[in-house]
């Protein structure tokens, strides 16, 4: 999304909140439903209907589109056909405030530098340095982007080292399983499949990359409607306690949800932490994002925006 067009989307919400449209009023809102890669929360909350419930006690009805870009997420929220993005990458939300769009973090998403890998086949590339002048295909303008620019880093490569190519994870796992790609960066149940393909993992992120995913909103949205804020809330928190308290259920559902087994599932859960509550680590881990996005040419370094004071509201760091 370009900035022309998040400026036009900007200007839209003002002239609607100008003429007398309020959110506080509305009876209808959207919530996106993203599940990769293991979004264990999100799955809990939706198959047990608490999102659903927080919100009709406000005589709001609820729907769940089914946005996984995180570009397309955030052109959402500034249209306003989007309120709350549940699952929004860090770089994602940054680059939309950057650009024009009021997109704010209202909490925590997740952690989880070991769920994110760059792989190869059965007999693929074995190291990074071996990728020199290979096909590495994984989605751009991403966390997985940014594992990539750093695995290279770490040994003195760049992107221009490799052919990179743009595609999203089931396609770049399709690619890489039918031998028409090197290595691929995935994460989730994408990775589970090619491991039991019998490929490798090169490299995942651990003291490479330390993303946060992040709950979104528009800035209109949550100055209006703090009390659905709170019910956002107090369905996410009650999907965490329903976690803790039945973790067997709770796996099962989400094993469910992502084909895989239920071992597979506990494997990968042990990899997250879905603590929604931004804390002074999370604020240093999206400046790096933003540092990254700019070293990378991804973000005009004159539209660097303040991480605490522009991106993310005082009330994310008081979840509880």
């Amino acid at each position: 999304m370009n900035k022309r067009t998040f400026v036009l989307a900007t200007a839209l919400a003002a002239s609607m909140l100008a003429s007398g449209v309020s959110f506080a009023e509305t009876t209808k809102a959207a919530v996106s439903y993203v599940t990769a890669p293991f979004n264990v929360p999100s799955i809990v909350m939706r198959e047990k209907g608490y999102l659903d419930e927080a919100f009709a006690a406000h005589g709001v009805k609820l729907s769940h589109p089914e946005i996984t870009s995180g570009a397309a997420q955030t052109q959402a929220l500034a249209a306003g056909e989007l309120q709350i993005a549940s699952v929004l990458g860090g770089t994602s939300a940054i680059l939309a405030n950057a650009n024009g769009a009021d997109v704010v973090v209202m909490g925590a998403y997740a952690r989880a530098p070991k769920a994110y890998f760059v792989m190869a086949a059965a007999n693929g590339p074995a190291d990074i340095k071996s990728l020199k002048g290979k096909k590495v295909a994984g989605p751009k303008g991403t966390v997985l982007n940014q594992l990539l620019v750093a695995a290279l880093a770490a040994e003195k490569m760049t992107l221009d080292d490799i052919e990179y190519i743009n595609m999203d994870l089931p396609t770049a796992r399709a690619a890489l399983l039918a031998g028409r790609v090197d290595a691929v960066t995935l994460a989730g149940a994408n990775a589970t499949q090619v491991e039991a393909a019998g490929g490798h993992i090169i490299v995942n992120g651990q003291g490479l990359i330390a993303p946060t995913t992040v709950i979104g909103a528009s800035r209109d949205f949550a100055k209006a409607n703090p009390q659905l804020l709170k019910a956002y809330f107090q369905a996410h928190l009650k999907a965490l306690d329903f976690m803790r308290e039945q973790p067997e259920e709770a796996l099962a559902i989400a094993a469910k949800d992502q084909d895989i087994s239920l071992d597979e599932a506990r494997k990968q859960y042990a990899l997250y932490d879905f603590d929604p509550k931004m804390t002074e680590a999370d604020v240093a881990n999206l400046e790096a994002d933003q540092a990254f996005m700019i070293s990378a040419g991804m973000l005009e370094a004159s539209s660097k925006i303040d991480i605490r004071k522009d991106l993310i509201l005082p009330s994310a760091f008081d979840i509880k």
